[in-house]
């Protein structure tokens, strides 16, 4: 028997039915919610741990500041900007690739701790302030073990000896102030005149065991008469000793010209190179290269070089191999001196180069001037564009700070970041990218380069060719290359010589190609030094079948004359025959018969000898000479002479 129900059961039977089904897609649409919200959350932590962990770490720059103490951080860059508005900075270096350091006048070190190009810590240390017989320093000597001091208006030279070392190895916990270290105050007098303010400049070698002291000579002014003036009242350049905790004077000369700079040498820790301002017999200026050796705590000068010029020279540097010194002169000249082949080299700047600065790999040096603007040049004196990072690719000639930002004051120094010692060797695998840029009141900036990823941040002579190479600039890569020193650096110049050598191959052969592979292989068969016996022994056999390369290339194009010459110097019999069935081919019988006999030849040769049809002799290597001799092209014979001097224009 069946049970009747009645319509308000039907009715709260399909409200009841309603109501879960309506739970239901609620249910749903929350999971679905909760799913999206759950791949949002997770999308997001994605995209942060890879821009916080890949991307900004890669590129320099910071998620958020290390710096726990923002407020702390912004107080103290602001007491920075006032000192270098207030105070005059005599000094500032890299303590090493994280920490620059600057010396005011007053005696007061900041310490500046970098991560790439971004600010970390910043101290200011005032210890010095107050204890010092003068706050008119003039220069400074920073080291782990001790500082010297140079003032204006006084002749004597404060010693401050750390009787207590820095022995943490993080060199961003290195920022003790002065202090901790428990310092001994101590001075010494030194030669000049009480009654003069004069610039008194200090150099280190790479021992931290010599120093000198050097002032202009013409700062001087006139002496008051004496009835003896001695050599020792006339020195500007003393030598001093700071071995065993003192410092003290162990000679002095006077040198013949007015000193533009003086430094020690970084290969031999006890030679001086100094630039000095000279005249000619014709009043033309010229600038004097000078070497003095120390020997038996005495200081003689062996060695000097006159380099002509066509104006007063206002800035020097030298290069790390200490071969190469550019010179910027008032009208805006740079020269480029190279000491073995005794060559100078000239170029127009689009700025008076008041600043120059050589980076440590030796492959360019940047020049700047007062106004702010800096333009960068290759070893070899070709200009190279430079922009600041932008999406357009508008390289220019010079980088104008004017553009960019209010320049107040003049720039005073630029500086690349590496520590002033002695380079452990050319091929080095130390990245150097970061440039100091000082004005005189201020600002203090660091230019950071970006280079790419496939010179993995260097800027050395390899991948300055390798930049010519992608961009087609041929020339000035061979003139680079032109540079390098095969005895010193055979690994890096067989590199850059293939490098060029498999770009050309792969081109239509033009004249101006021709050329450029004629002055790339000269290199090494007709190089501006002699080479070792070692060196042609390790790199004859893979040159010389580059060499062979580019003969089949020549034949390719039908070059029978040139190709028949090359064949003749590397003296192989294979390459005659190549020679001969092609010219039958061409109907070149003459060429095909003497190439025949040509090949008979050596073949009888190599019999009578015993020497392999394709190995070359020592004495033989270098025959290539004969085949540039007269096809040299333009930019490789480009030594002019010019009013008795030794002079290169750069053709472009």
């Amino acid at each position: 028997m069946f049970c009747r129900h009645s319509p308000i059961d039907f009715v709260l039977f399909c409200f009841i039915l309603f109501y879960f089904i309506i739970l239901f897609y609620y249910f749903i649409i929350l999971f679905y919610f909760i799913l999206f919200y759950f791949i949002l959350f997770y999308f997001i932590l994605f995209y942060f741990i890879l821009f916080y962990f890949i991307y900004f770490p890669a590129r320099d720059y910071p998620w958020i500041l290390k710096n726990k103490r923002t407020d702390k951080l912004r107080d103290t860059l602001k007491e920075v900007e006032d000192l270098m508005q207030n105070s005059q900075c005599v000094l500032s270096k890299w303590k090493n690739k994280h920490i620059c350091q600057l010396l005011f006048h007053s005696g007061i070190l900041v310490s500046l701790s970098l991560s790439g190009p971004q600010l970390e810590k910043v101290v200011i240390d005032r210890t010095l302030v107050g204890k010092l017989i003068s706050d008119t320093i003039s220069d400074a000597i920073l080291t782990d073990s001790f500082i010297i001091l140079s003032f204006e208006d006084h002749n004597q030279l404060c010693f401050i000896q750390f009787t207590k070392k820095m022995d943490s190895p993080d060199v961003n916990k290195r920022l003790e102030k002065l202090s901790c270290l428990d310092f001994k105050i101590s001075y010494i007098d030194i030669l000049g005149r009480e009654d003069r303010r004069m610039k008194r400049h200090l150099a280190i070698n790479c021992m931290q065991d010599t120093v000198i002291c050097w002032w202009s000579a013409t700062s001087e002014g006139a002496w008051p008469w004496s009835p003896i003036s001695c050599e020792r009242d006339r020195a500007n350049l003393l030598l001093l000793g700071c071995a065993h905790g003192k410092l003290e004077v162990l000679s002095y000369v006077r040198t013949e010209w007015d000193p533009l700079d003086a430094s020690f040498s970084t290969n031999q820790p006890y030679q001086v190179y100094t630039v000095e301002h000279s005249i000619s017999a014709d009043k033309e200026p010229m600038a004097d290269s000078c070497i003095y050796k120390c020997v038996r705590n005495k200081m003689q000068c062996v060695a000097v070089t006159r380099i002509p010029l066509r104006s007063k020279a206002i800035s020097c540097c030298r290069d790390v191999t200490e071969d190469k010194l550019v010179l910027g002169c008032e009208d805006s000249s740079v020269i480029l001196y190279e000491a073995y082949n005794q060559v100078t080299l000239i170029a127009q700047a689009e700025l008076l180069p008041a600043l120059i600065t050589y980076h440590p790999s030796g492959a360019i040096f940047m020049v700047g001037s007062s106004q702010g603007e800096l333009q960068l040049f290759d070893t070899a004196l070709s200009p190279i564009k430079i922009q600041l990072l932008a999406q357009d690719y508008l390289p220019e000639a010079t980088l104008q700070f004017s553009k960019h930002f209010d320049v107040p004051s003049s720039l005073m120094q630029i500086q690349w970041a590496a520590p002033q010692v002695a380079p452990a060797s050319t091929a080095s695998t130390n990245i150097h990218d970061l440039l100091l840029v000082r004005f005189d009141k201020g600002p203090l900036g660091v230019l950071h380069f970006k280079l790419g990823v496939f010179t993995k941040g260097q800027l050395g002579l390899v991948e300055i060719i390798h930049q010519y190479i992608r961009y087609d600039e041929i020339h000035e890569a061979i003139n680079v290359l032109n540079t390098m020193n095969w005895n010193t650096m055979g690994r890096q110049c067989y590199i850059c010589l293939s490098a060029i050598v498999n770009h050309l191959l792969k081109q239509k052969l033009t004249p101006d190609r021709e050329a450029q592979l004629q002055a790339s292989l000269g290199t090494f068969y007709a190089p501006t030094r002699p080479l070792l016996d070692t060196t042609v022994l390790e790199y004859r056999d893979p040159i010389s079948r580059y060499a062979r390369r580019f003969f089949h290339h020549l034949l390719r194009y039908q070059r029978f004359e040139k190709a028949f010459l090359l064949a003749v110097d590397i003296g192989a019999r294979d390459l005659f025959m190549d020679i001969h069935y092609l010219a039958l081919d061409n109907g070149e019988l003459a060429l095909a018969e003497v190439a025949k006999k040509k090949a008979n030849d050596i073949d009888a040769e190599s019999i009578t000898t015993r020497i392999g049809k394709n190995e070359w002799c020592l004495k033989n290597l270098f025959c290539f000479n004969q085949y540039l001799s007269c096809r040299t092209p333009c930019y490789i014979r480009r030594r002019v002479i010019v009013s008795n001097a030794l002079f290169s224009l750069k053709v472009r």
